[in-house]
């Protein structure tokens, strides 16, 4: 069944728009000194507020968001889910959330509150046991809670934010769960976290990682900055959207260390595309990554074992190429290459919350 088309649609600046306006200043002014600084953040050599503000993610990360415990190892929960169901609750979020026009970033944060809520919930010392229609309702509630709290702002309406109402939920789980039952499991979730919701993202760590990335002359390299920028950001993000498929991601690995293997990636996609940068810019690059921290090197195996894995979710970018090839936007591993998928044949035809009839004419209400 076709949806209806959302309504109320809201002009949001994605981390690569960010990217794109602040470099683009850059070519109109003469001298730091007559922009705003926050506006040339982004062009400025690496400074130690941008080390420092990093090392505070970094942080963050190791203290409050630790990779989640492989919850399909549990007792309890091996009878109610698989790699299978989990993946096809990945590509359900990433249609809801371009449907309704979101930022994709809300599924990296809804699939954090699912893969931790799981594994602090049914974790070895738990005797419960996780059923199916319990998986889909801490699905449908980290969706939920993302769109909550990092949903976008409407510029139009002073600043207030859009979401979709917790009766969209019920709409779209076609009343398998009630809007007590998902406000019920919200706090549920918001105890187990003790309120830790503002995990660092992918999106995010890439965002922070390329802001200490040099400036270079036009005889160092003739390619303009902002076209580098860009597309680094745009492949290292894009792969990571793919990894949010594959739980060993997730249960293995930090998104800093992920992101951090993605842009390496990243650089070698836009070398193969463009033409190599220059070493010692990439060599600068990569030194000041790793004065911030010793575990993002090259060389690591953690690093190596992620780029192969990486690698492999879009084997096909990675193919000598002549010149910079658009990315697809892709809501399943099935879009990027069938041979990838444990499913063999899509399964987006039957949602893995709304099992059959039509899909909800629900829209975004301004609150």
């Amino acid at each position: 069944m076709k949806m209806e088309e959302p309504r109320g649609i809201v002009t949001v600046t994605p981390p690569r728009k960010i990217l794109r306006n602040a470099l683009a200043i850059h070519d109109e002014i003469d001298g730091v000194e007559c922009a705003e600084v926050s506006n040339l953040s982004l062009l400025a050599p690496p400074s130690e507020l941008f080390q420092d503000e990093l090392k505070a993610i970094l942080q963050v990360e190791s203290q409050h968001y630790k990779p989640p415990l492989n919850y399909f190892e549990f007792d309890g929960c091996r009878s109610g889910v698989n790699e299978n169901w989990r993946r096809r609750l990945c590509e359900w979020m990433f249609e809801v959330t371009d449907h309704y026009d979101f930022d994709r970033e809300v599924v990296s944060f809804a699939f954090d509150y699912l893969d931790r809520s799981i594994s602090l919930a049914y974790g070895p010392t738990s005797n419960k046991n996780l059923s199916k229609k319990d998986y889909q309702l801490y699905a449908v509630t980290s969706l939920y809670l993302a769109m909550k709290v990092h949903g976008e702002m409407d510029s139009d309406v002073d600043g207030k934010r859009i979401k979709l109402r917790i009766s969209a939920f019920q709409e779209l789980s076609r009343g398998c769960f009630t809007t007590e039952t998902i406000a019920a499991k919200e706090l549920e979730l918001l105890t187990l976290f003790k309120w830790h919701i503002n995990p660092p993202t992918c999106a995010r760590c890439i965002f922070s990682f390329l802001r200490l990335l040099p400036t270079w002359s036009s005889m160092e390299w003739d390619i303009p900055r902002e076209d580098v920028v860009c597309q680094i950001f745009d492949v290292a993000k894009y792969l990571t959207e793919l990894s949010i498929f594959v739980s060993d991601f997730s249960f293995s690995y930090s998104p800093s260390m992920i992101s951090y293997s993605a842009i390496l990636c990243a650089l070698d996609y836009v070398e193969e595309s463009i033409k190599p940068m220059p070493f010692e810019t990439k060599i600068r690059f990569l030194v000041s990554i790793r004065q911030i921290s010793n575990a993002f090197f090259p060389e690591s195996e953690d690093v190596r074992k992620l780029q192969v894995m990486l690698r492999k979710l879009a084997p096909k970018m990675f193919l000598k190429l002549h010149k910079y090839h658009q990315l697809p936007r892709t809501v399943s591993l099935n879009d990027v290459d069938p041979a990838n998928s444990v499913l063999g044949k899509t399964s987006r035809s039957i949602s893995p919350i709304v099992l059959g009839g039509d899909e909800p004419k629900t829209k975004r209400q301004k609150v």
